[in-house]
């Protein structure tokens, strides 16, 4: 069985897709799953918060794309145990290259297939922009994870992912549509708010996303996400009990039964 590709992408920056990408990477090595994380951001944050010195880096997913490396020659072990084909700012140099390309849509794809024998799961981190990194991350995946923060604009959010989907399917010769939603961050109703019988906006958010996605999870706020970061760990090798940690693999335990 070749391994399963799961692209995390939103258009709006901030709403926790790097997050959620290593932490489900974390749970899914956890389970003594092979995993792969492509970071396709150049920002390079995959790759910061697997412990790699993203400025230090002899090769990265830029020689990938303008064809000087195979996707294998770059691919880094890290202290957790996931692998990651690391990135950086030399990233952003290759954005003329792929709207040149023959099949534009289509590089990473390729790209990815190479090593889909080798992992049982490779996990893709888009960026917010350009656009044509995000649509090579959706068309490479079998499987689309969208995050959204609980803010007031999610709900508008939702509306526009749907417009670009829809879209992007008149595009590509298959259906393109994500399957999961994770809220992240989220944080509780307070006692005094619900005796107030104030709306919850995450409930709100939701319901309204459950209408878009096959499922949707919540996240809650933990101040051991930020603090696993900066450590370059999962929270499954950090506090791998912790509010965040305990939602992130109830996700892992149903992509797993999938």
């Amino acid at each position: 069985m070749r391994g399963k590709s799961i692209t995390f992408a939103h258009f709006k920056g901030g709403t926790g897709k790097t997050t959620s990408c290593l932490n489900i990477a974390g749970y899914l090595y956890q389970d003594g799953k092979k995993v792969l994380v492509v970071d396709f951001d150049p920002q390079g944050n995959a790759t910061s918060g697997l412990g790699i010195d993203k400025n230090m880096l002899d090769s990265s997913m830029s020689d990938v794309i303008t064809g000087e490396k195979d996707i294998k020659e770059i691919i880094v072990e890290t202290e957790s145990g996931i692998h990651v084909a690391p990135a950086n700012l030399d990233l952003m140099k290759t954005e003329s290259y792929l709207y040149d390309a023959k099949n534009r849509a289509f590089v990473l794809r390729s790209v990815i297939r190479r090593v889909k024998d080798y992992y049982d799961y490779i996990l893709i981190d888009t960026p917010p922009r350009p656009w044509l990194f995000i649509i090579n991350g959706i068309v490479a995946s079998d499987t689309i994870f969208v995050s959204l923060d609980p803010g007031i604009f999610a709900l508008e959010g939702i509306e526009d992912l749907n417009a670009v989907f829809d879209a992007l399917n008149d595009v590509v010769s298959f259906e393109v549509k994500p399957s999961i939603g994770i809220l992240t961050r989220c944080v509780k109703h307070s006692l005094s708010s619900r005796i107030l019988r104030k709306n919850n906006p995450v409930k709100e958010i939701k319901a309204e996303a459950e209408n878009f996605f096959e499922k949707v999870f919540l996240i809650p706020y933990s101040e051991e996400v930020y603090n696993s970061q900066m450590k370059g760990l999962p929270l499954s090798s950090y506090a791998s009990n912790c509010d965040a940690g305990r939602a992130y693999k109830e996700i892992v335990e149903v992509l797993e039964n999938v």
